[in-house]
């Protein structure tokens, strides 16, 4: 966990810590508690009394050194390109821990996907149908394909326009009048493919639980429609997207990481109970993607203060880190705490808006945050809650370097 001892940023791993000052030079960085980021894990798997089956969304980070370790520690992954199934495979995932997900996949992908065996493809399209069929028949893979059929609920959750995904105007997904058609496909072809279970994802960063429940109603009672017509399901999958805290200073100005771990937990405890005491007597296996919310804490992007630039309006802060490292407030308006790696309680604040170098007018990661009035040039900064949506979004334009990315455990960087 990130935490300040003593007035200093550190990562803090049971009885071992280092100050993140130690952690960086002068070029952007994201560090990353690993520990941190296992123990959410394990904690979204006891949630589900162990009897889910989690697969970590590597869409959120797919920083090797993590990947290897949720790997080891028991978790599976869900995918979304044949990049990322590559990469699965090399960081330790059995196939059969694999779930490969995905609106647009090509002939090459899920000529991967069915290479590899992967535990189930989830389709998105009548078409995507027809073409893993195709693929079926050219490269008789020693295993039928497992197929699921993502549905859209038509479910409206209350987050950014940019990350809804179970809404009848998204991309994603089947409307549920679109399903008997695709279930004469699968009974035309039985021989080919199995339909074994339908899949659901309503969005990311949503807080509040009863668009999922909802989702989940709806999409229990087409399931069991499907049941009844003969088909054999095996699995639900309830997806991922639930929401963590992002804006949780103290009245100090530091983040309340403590309490923001424990209510998030909290209200985690009471979706998943709920999604158990639905499904789990309903269903044979429950499957859940998780992305945001094991990692999304456990990181931050450190930058260095290139420049205190004062004007009569307003000051600025400007780092050597900018929109092009982290997409999140230039793309979904998203807030981010920012404080200095060293805390000074007793120091003057001023508002400053925190900048990058790049050139556009949205590259900002923050307006009128306060900072320490004494703050200067060769001062670093922390962006907190940097672990999901970060890294893996960070491009190199205007020709700026990626960040390095610091993964620690145990109080040592790996």
């Amino acid at each position: 966990m990130f935490r300040y001892q003593n007035d200093v940023l550190s990562v803090v791993q049971g009885p071992q810590s280092v100050a993140v000052a130690d952690l960086v030079g002068q070029d952007p960085a994201y560090i990353y508690d690993l520990d941190g980021i296992i123990e959410r894990y394990q904690f979204v798997a006891q949630s589900f009394e162990n009897k889910a089956s989690v697969h970590f969304a590597m869409k959120a980070n797919n920083n090797p050194k993590i990947l290897k370790a949720l790997a080891k520690a028991g978790c599976g992954v869900d995918v979304v390109s044949g990049g990322e199934l590559k990469r699965a495979l090399e960081c330790g995932f059995a196939a059969n821990k694999i779930v490969f997900s995905g609106v647009g996949k090509t002939e090459k992908e899920i000529e991967q996907a069915l290479k590899a065996g992967v535990f189930q493809i989830n389709l998105e399209s009548s078409p995507e149908l027809q073409r893993v069929i195709q693929l079926t028949l050219k490269l008789k893979p020693s295993t039928k394909p497992r197929l699921a059929i993502r549905v859209n609920p038509d479910v409206n959750p209350e987050t950014h326009p940019n990350i809804k995904t179970g809404f009848r105007d998204n991309k994603f997904g089947l409307d549920f009048e679109e399903i008997p058609e695709l279930l004469k496909i699968f009974e035309q072809n039985k021989s080919l493919v199995s339909l074994v279970g339908l899949t659901l994802h309503i969005g990311s960063q949503i807080r509040e639980a009863s668009p999922f429940f909802e989702a989940i109603d709806k999409t229990l009672k087409l399931y069991k429609e499907i049941e009844k017509k003969g088909f054999f399901l095996e699995t639900f999958d309830v997806g991922g997207g639930f929401g963590i805290d992002y804006s949780q200073p103290g009245l100090d100005g530091k983040p309340k990481l403590v309490q923001t771990f424990m209510a998030e937990e909290k209200a985690y405890e009471e979706y998943t109970a709920h999604i158990m005491k639905k499904l789990k007597s309903e269903v044979k296996q429950i499957l859940t993607e998780p992305g945001r919310f094991i990692v999304g804490h456990f990181g931050v992007l450190v930058s260095e203060i290139q420049y205190i630039k004062r004007t009569p309006y307003k000051s600025f802060a400007i780092l050597n880190s900018g929109m092009n490292h982290l997409m999140r407030p230039a793309l979904y308006e998203a807030y981010h705490h920012i404080s200095p790696l060293n805390w000074s309680p007793t120091s003057a604040q001023e508002k400053f808006d925190i900048v990058g170098p790049i050139c556009e007018s949205t590259d900002v990661f923050g307006f009128d945050r306060y900072l320490p009035k004494d703050i200067k040039q060769g001062d670093h900064l922390a962006i907190f809650d940097a672990g999901a949506y970060g890294a893996v979004m960070a491009n190199d334009y205007n020709l700026h370097a990626l960040p390095v990315e610091t993964v620690v455990s145990k109080g040592k960087v790996i």
